[in-house]
């Protein structure tokens, strides 16, 4: 009888462990991953560098830097690797939540998202970098989730 009880006992904890393990092991979609969405931006061919340069550093990366919850946005420039110099606009949300809840995946912009965007004043910058970029460059993305 002690046999049978052990035996059992001992299938159990098995099955204990290997069920735990399994839910450890799986990566669920939790939405809490940070977000890092590229914007892959190519200039217009008249546009001086250095100058779009200056707008970034003294214009645009200081209006988007923690000035909207949850969000911050910047211009940088590549100095390494296939495509030096080439240029990207970073989104980094707080998660997937925060940036489903601004940008859902099936539409435009939250009328909260415009809000912050009116309320901060951030239109003069964000309708300045397009004056620099190529039309649609904007739409050229992937979206990168930090895997928590």
């Amino acid at each position: 009888m002690k046999t049978n009880q052990l035996k059992s006992s001992s299938i159990l904890i098995i099955l204990i462990i290997f069920s735990i393990t399994m839910l450890i092991a799986q990566a669920p979609h939790t939405g809490k991953g940070e977000v890092i969405a590229v914007r892959f931006l190519e200039l217009k061919s008249d546009v001086d560098t250095t100058e779009f340069d200056k707008f970034s550093y003294e214009e645009f990366n200081p209006a988007y830097d923690g000035t909207a919850p949850g969000i911050k946005l910047s211009i940088a420039k590549s100095d390494r690797g296939t495509d030096v110099g080439s240029y990207v606009l970073f989104w980094t949300f707080d998660s997937q939540i925060v940036r489903d809840l601004m940008l859902p995946a099936e539409g435009n912009p939250t009328d909260w998202f415009l809000q912050i965007f009116e309320d901060q004043k951030l239109w003069d910058q964000w309708n300045k970098l397009g004056t620099y970029v190529v039309d649609g460059s904007l739409g050229k993305f992937n979206d990168y989730v930090v895997l928590k």
